[in-house]
């Protein structure tokens, strides 16, 4: 299945680059391409502090996979990208997900309520 989507998707991204460019036009497509990619080299630059990453590591990981998503050019893999940022779309994108990867994420094993917790002090050595 994946090998299939692999060998697709360029073929795909193609065709809507030949159809949008004959909509469009040659330069507002590319524009397009050139606006979404600097989205996505934003989105992957941007740091977050260490105690939001932390309690919200859901949110900085869909931000940072859209960021590679709006970073490839094509106009799938930024609908994707657009899909991941809007937090009541994500849902879409989330049932596209193999499910031995969810259960790897939501193993109820690994959330017992004997584990040990471990309370870490950290120093951000940018601070002087």
């Amino acid at each position: 299945m994946s090998i299939k989507i692999v060998l697709i998707l360029p073929i795909l991204e193609l065709i809507l680059f030949i159809l949008f460019g004959d909509l469009l036009g040659f330069l507002p497509v590319i524009f397009l391409i050139i606006v979404s990619g600097l989205t996505g080299f934003y989105l992957l630059r941007s740091g977050m502090n260490p105690k939001n990453i932390a309690a919200n590591p859901k949110e900085w990981i869909f931000t940072k996979f859209a960021g590679i998503l709006l970073l490839i050019p094509g106009f799938i893999t930024d609908l994707g990208g657009v899909f991941l940022l809007i937090k009541s779309l994500r849902y879409l994108i989330w049932d596209f997900v193999p499910a031995r990867t969810k259960n790897f994420f939501y193993d109820d094993k690994r959330k017992s309520k004997d584990t040990e917790i471990i309370e870490v002090d950290y120093k951000d050595l940018d601070d002087k």
